[in-house]
């Protein structure tokens, strides 16, 4: 079903709504268990925990959706190994680090270049896959979008390897990570290799997390509900995600990120009670502009009219 632009592309814009509906759940979850603001690894535990649970979830998705029986044969082990280091213990390991040492702003337009780091990765990766001059057109509108949404915010002063640094560093992995499942992951079976990915992955972030924490961590019913809200936010956006780059380019339908700090924002506004500004709107029309410019131009190259 993916394999057609359009439904693409409509499940891309749903694992970003998912993925941006985690920024508001994230905060909330901290608040329900009083996980202090400096408490970086009891945030490392908490997120080791929800990965471990979206990987059981994933096999579920592999029972009830999967086209074959449950098999191992069909992934690449070495590319689990692989993805699960990167896209799920380092990426997040560095992200929640960071987070602790510079602001959210400085985060999000940080995680904006998101996109562009992918089309940088497949020009290396993936020679194949052409990078069009509308590719390039919505990143920039698109990124302008992310950095209006935040320009009335505090950015504070200077660098910080241990903030901005591991953001960075977080923000190129997944990049690393999207540009890999396009090239390796073509013949496996999208729900076993995620599953597997985020098992493998959660176990250092729960065992890292379980002994560096201050503070106890004690999941009482109303947290652990929001904990399987979040896992299913990973299981469900990350098979999306892998199944969209099986079947298509990885810089072109990399441009759809730049709706997850927009989602999360919007999202922030509506659950957490937080401004809706002009400057939100507008971000939001310069990211909605960006990807109509991406699809325009993929459907004139193509000669697609669906």
């Amino acid at each position: 079903m993916l394999k057609n632009k359009k439904n693409a592309v409509i499940f891309s814009l749903i694992a970003m709504f998912l993925w941006g509906s985690a920024i508001p759940l994230i905060k909330s979850t901290y608040e329900v268990l009083q996980i202090e603001s400096y408490d970086t690894f009891a945030k490392v535990y908490i997120a080791g925990i929800r990965f471990f649970m979206a990987g059981i979830l994933a096999f579920f998705y592999a029972k009830i959706f999967g086209k074959n029986k449950i098999s191992f044969s069909k992934v690449n082990i070495k590319l689990v190994i692989i993805l699960a280091i990167l896209q799920t213990f380092l990426q997040y390991f560095f992200y929640y680090i960071g987070l602790s040492n510079t602001s959210g702003v400085k985060s999000s337009i940080i995680q904006a270049s998101n996109s562009f780091m992918i089309v940088i990765i497949s020009l290396f990766l993936l020679p194949e896959d052409k990078i069009s001059i509308n590719t390039i057109i919505a990143l920039i509108i698109g990124t302008a979008g992310i950095i209006l949404v935040n320009s009335n915010q505090k950015m504070g002063s200077g660098f910080k390897l241990t903030g901005e640094g591991f953001i960075f560093t977080s923000t190129f992995i997944n990049a690393l990570a999207s540009v890999l499942l396009r090239k390796y992951s073509k013949n496996s079976d999208p729900y076993i290799l995620n599953g597997m990915v985020l098992l493998f992955g959660s176990l250092p972030l729960i065992i890292l997390g379980r002994f560096l924490y201050i503070n106890p961590v004690v999941i009482n019913l109303k947290a652990f509900l929001m904990l399987f809200y979040g896992a299913f936010i990973t299981a469900t956006s990350f098979t999306i995600w892998t199944i969209v780059l099986q079947n298509h380019s990885a810089n072109q339908f990399g441009v759809f990120k730049l709706f997850i700090p927009i989602f999360g924002s919007i999202l922030s506004v509506i659950i957490l009670g937080e401004n809706f500004t002009i400057r939100l709107f507008i971000g939001l029309i310069l990211v909605l502009t960006g990807s109509l410019v991406l699809m325009k131009g993929k459907n004139k190259k193509s000669g697609v009219t669906e």
